[in-house]
């Protein structure tokens, strides 16, 4: 051999090659196995319309290549639950967490059923069943009224409407607030301040557009009372009879009717 040291070069050379090259094809070979991982993605399984409520017959589970899955997709189908669809959503397409917004940032108006009107009653403690009517019960309104004439009175009270859907009391729409394993907020103080925000003085329920107009004219001639119907009731309307005044007391002769001073509760915070 007429120059070994040549022939050494070179066969170091050759080895540093071989050992670049083997580096470059594992780290192509880890990137590959890392893009393909198969990840669990939740998926539409139908076409979701917008500002619609998503439940768990909407949605899959299916395994993605972490390559074709795409930022902020979802996982677990308790990932959608309370959650509405802030845009359409295809059939097949990956379910995003941008494309999603809780009820509460999606405001009253979700809680509305198609064909009817929120309408709020002002209410205090004593025509308000103490305050204890909550968003998501049933009530009965009663309105009272004055059909007497100059210093006689002539009061009657009427159940203008039955089985009527409360869909929020003053800020609280009825909203569940999420815990933790520990049974604590999920949420900041200032959140949980503002979703257990006590009564401001009115009750939303749910009338048709019609039924409204009774409710805004009954307010101004006369006064509004709410019941609070028992979640066992069966019976959606009862057949009532109008109350008077001479049928409540008993005594058929009209009598003098002194108007109460309106009043209302205030509590801290209410301003």
């Amino acid at each position: 051999m007429k120059n070994p040291k040549t022939l050494v070069i070179s066969l170091v050379l050759g080895l540093i090659a071989l050992w670049a090259n083997c580096g470059y094809l594992s780290n192509q070979r880890n990137e590959i196995l890392y893009q393909g991982e198969m990840l669990n993605t939740l998926v539409a399984t139908q076409d979701i319309p917008k500002n619609y409520k998503l439940d768990e017959t909407m949605v899959a589970v299916e395994e993605v290549p972490r390559k074709w899955r795409q930022p902020g997709a979802l996982v677990t189908k308790e990932d959608i639950m309370g959650q509405i669809s802030a845009n359409p959503i295809q059939k097949g397409e990956q379910i995003l967490i941008t494309k999603l917004v809780s009820l509460e940032d999606a405001g009253l108006a979700f809680k509305i059923p198609k064909k009817k009107r929120g309408i709020a009653i002002a209410v205090y403690d004593i025509n308000a069943v103490g305050g204890h009517v909550k968003p998501g019960n049933y009530v009965d309104i009663l309105g009272s009224f004055d059909f007497g004439q100059g210093d006689k009175a002539d009061m009657r009270t009427v159940t203008l409407f039955q089985n009527v859907n409360v869909l929020a009391v003053g800020d609280d729409l009825g909203q569940t607030i999420p815990q933790n394993l520990n049974g604590e907020s999920n949420i900041g103080a200032e959140n949980f301040a503002r979703a257990t925000k006590r009564n401001n003085g009115t009750i939303v329920v749910s009338l048709s557009p019609l039924d409204c107009q009774k409710v805004v004219l009954a307010q101004e001639m006369g006064t509004l009372t709410l019941t609070l119907r028992s979640l066992w009731e069966d019976q959606r309307y009862v057949e009532l009879e109008k109350t008077s005044i001479h049928t409540a007391i008993g005594i058929p002769k009209k009598v003098r009717y002194r108007r109460r001073a309106s009043y209302r509760t205030i509590r801290e915070g209410s301003f």
